[in-house]
């Protein structure tokens, strides 16, 4: 795996496959991929029972920290933009989801994205798309409905179009940003 761990990095697309107990779902999934484009012809596919079978997310990241260990980080704009969520907090008037007003922060710390092929996906739930932190902390997740609107997802990752999804409350936060957790409020600069 070493040797294309130069082509892992956020510019591709990666699917990796965490579940091999249904084939006929991964067929699905991954004909489905062909169309939509989830993931190119140039991606990362993380396809191998031996290395993978029966991982979680966090446990595979292990294996091959590439994807994010290899991605850089912009301290001064993520620092702007939690600067910028912590003094307009008390502006925010979101009591449903008190999370929300760091969204803009949130969508900062992203640095790539790995779709998921899980148990919940080849029993036709979605594939799950995963948007990690330069620790490889969950920063959103969701998973992909048949709408069309992550097809072709290298062009969208290029125009930093997801940062549009993460802002507009998109998904579920990762355990490390909610309140108490690692990259989570309550701030202090």
């Amino acid at each position: 795996m070493r040797t294309c761990a130069h082509n892992t990095g956020a510019e591709v697309g990666c699917w990796l496959r965490l579940c091999y107990t249904n084939d006929e779902g991964h067929e699905a999934l991954w004909s489905a991929n062909e169309t939509a484009e989830w993931v190119t012809y140039g991606g990362a596919v993380l396809d191998d029972e031996s290395l993978f079978g029966g991982l979680d997310l966090a446990a595979a990241l292990e294996l091959f920290p590439e994807r994010v260990t290899d991605e850089p980080v912009n301290l001064g704009l993520r620092e702007e933009s939690l600067r910028e969520a912590v003094d307009g907090a008390e502006n925010y008037p979101s009591e449903e989801n008190p999370l929300e007003r760091y969204a803009f922060c949130q969508a900062d710390c992203v640095v790539t994205h790995i779709y998921v092929e899980d148990e919940v996906a080849v029993n036709g739930g979605g594939l799950l798309h995963v948007f990690l932190d330069d620790c490889g902390n969950v920063v959103r997740q969701w998973r992909v409905e048949d709408d069309g609107s992550e097809d072709n997802y290298d062009g969208a990752w290029h125009e930093r179009l997801w940062k549009e999804a993460i802002r507009d409350d998109c998904g579920e936060i990762g355990p490390a940003y909610h309140e108490g957790g690692s990259r989570g409020p309550p701030y202090t600069l």
